[in-house]
């Protein structure tokens, strides 16, 4: 049996290279305590800020806000996005600026740092330290929205063994053995396990069945998608008991020493990480930060151990929040009855963008839970944490919903007779959209145009309210041409002529 990797000109959404010794260095700077793991994640976000601005035209300024930090990053943001990167850029791994973005790509360029001796040690383990890794870009969207350090231990084993750049196009295939992976970047075997196989199951990673003499003595066949969009996976069959959790580690293996013991020592329920385990409602107790909950709310929990719920829990079982199930986080019917529960509870508006932040929400919990999605999910909807949602999990959950109401990857209806064409927006317009929308999602509800002029003297007023009219103009023909295409599905003609006008009216209004 043959083994051969595919190839691509680029992974979907582009790549950006990035060195080996780099990769190491940034991980050895995590397992050192010398970074956090948010630290970890802002570095991989502005990479990300920085691929976004390659094609810009020469002589033109970049400039990088806090605001789209935080919609890579998510979580709170605010002075803890400020604190990691002082923290960095004390330590020389990143050096930033709101018009420059400068990485360290060797020990050279760290600051303060005097003993190497871990960095070199793991650097022999590799071969080949200075090759260039194509990571895609929607792998660093992926690590920057937040991984466990033990998924992006896996995801950096394989992206050195499994992901190559020859000839000008992505060469994906390569044998990686889990063993290796821990012993190069020191962590548990059984979690890395673990980790490869929730990389399966969302797709980014792709193993070759082989035979078992082979596996042992090099490890698996792995190849990285190269395609691989933070797609919705595919409702999983509930009729099969005997799967077993994506994220759940493999049995230990009992003739090796080198694996952690069991905890035997540790009373049931001493100790809840994930999820609220069912309470009466007597002995419940609302948390002081949280807003107070009727008693039906703080029951909500995830199944932890899905192989086990598949065969507890019946497929015409409705959905509830009480007790979340991974069909539920993979079917979007299903998560949008749990939304309507949500908003029965309080939890959340009826709002079509609060619709999207719970469906992002669910993407959120699905990608980055590799051990207890539903439980991190039930967690972050009982809590009302929706700012834990990144632009990768908006733009997933967006794609999922419109696939659900429209159907399947079905292409657009063709256009209605006389339906606009879209504007091109000029560079002003597409700078105004930009700065509006990235500033309003950070909450700021200034004068944008005194912050640009302090920026940039060239922009005057005039020219502020010219790209601002030419925005608001091709907007309203957005507007209409979705209201033109939308008229077949419409089962009223009467809505339908009263859409049309009342589009038609706001754009005469706005020319």
């Amino acid at each position: 049996m043959h083994y051969r990797p595919y190839n691509a000109r680029k992974p979907v959404g582009g790549f950006i290279f990035l060195t080996v010794q780099q990769l190491c260095l940034l991980w050895w700077a995590y397992r050192t305590r010398l970074i956090q793991l948010r630290d970890f994640r802002i570095w991989f976000a502005a990479q990300e800020m920085a691929a976004r601005r390659c094609q810009m035209d020469p002589g033109q300024v970049p400039t990088y806000t806090p605001g789209e930090l935080h919609g890579l990053v998510g979580g709170v943001g605010g002075e803890h996005l400020r604190t990691s990167l002082r923290r960095l850029d004390a330590l020389g791994l990143l050096i930033w600026t709101s018009t420059t973005l400068t990485f360290a790509t060797s020990p050279a360029d760290l600051r303060q740092v005097s003993d190497l001796t871990g960095w070199y040690t793991m650097l022999q383990t590799i071969l080949h330290p200075q090759r260039r890794v194509p990571v895609p870009r929607h792998t660093i969207r992926l690590i920057a929205g937040g991984c466990r350090a033990t998924v992006i231990a896996t995801m950096f084993g394989h992206l050195i063994r499994c992901l190559y750049y020859r000839e000008h196009r992505c060469v994906s295939g390569g044998w990686c053995k889990a063993s290796w992976i821990a012993e190069v970047f020191r962590v548990d075997l059984r979690n890395i396990k673990a980790a490869r196989t929730h990389l399966v199951a969302i797709g980014w990673l792709q193993m070759l069945p082989l035979p078992q003499r082979l596996c042992n003595r090099w490890g698996s066949y792995s190849r990285i998608s190269l395609s691989w969009t933070r797609a919705p996976m595919a409702p999983a069959p509930q009729d099969s008991g005997h799967l077993s959790s994506p994220g759940s580690p493999p049995p230990l293996d009992f003739s090796t020493t080198e694996l952690p013991l069991p905890y035997t020592h540790q009373q049931p329920f001493q100790e809840f990480k994930h999820q609220q385990p069912t309470l009466s409602a007597d002995s419940v107790q609302p948390a002081p930060s949280c807003p107070t909950l009727t008693p039906t709310n703080w029951v909500m929990t995830g199944s932890r151990n899905q192989g086990k719920d598949r065969t507890r829990t019946p497929t015409t079982s409705p959905p509830t929040l009480r007790h979340i199930v991974l069909n539920d986080l993979q079917d979007t019917a299903r998560l949008l009855v749990l939304f309507e529960q949500a908003h029965t509870q309080g939890l959340i508006g009826n709002s079509d963008s609060e619709r999207l932040t719970f469906l992002a929400t669910a993407e959120h919990a699905r990608v980055r839970g590799s051990s207890n999605p539903c439980g991190l999910f039930a967690e972050l909807i009982r809590r009302q944490c929706w700012d834990f949602v990144t632009d990768s999990d908006e733009d997933a959950a967006y794609r999922r919903l419109k696939r659900h109401l429209y159907g399947p990857d079905s292409p657009r209806a063709a256009p209605v007779p006389g339906t606009p064409a879209p504007r091109a927006l000029s560079k002003d317009a597409a700078i105004v959209r930009y700065l509006q929308t990235e500033l309003g999602r950070a909450g700021f509800q200034g004068d944008v145009f005194g912050l640009v002029s302090q920026e940039d003297a060239s922009w005057t007023r005039a020219r502020w309210e010219c790209a601002t009219a030419e925005l608001a103009l091709a907007q309203a023909t957005w507007q209409r041409a979705n209201v033109l295409n939308r008229i077949g599905d419409l089962t009223g003609v009467g809505e339908a002529l009263d859409l049309l006008e009342m589009s038609t009216a706001e754009e005469d209004s706005v020319a």
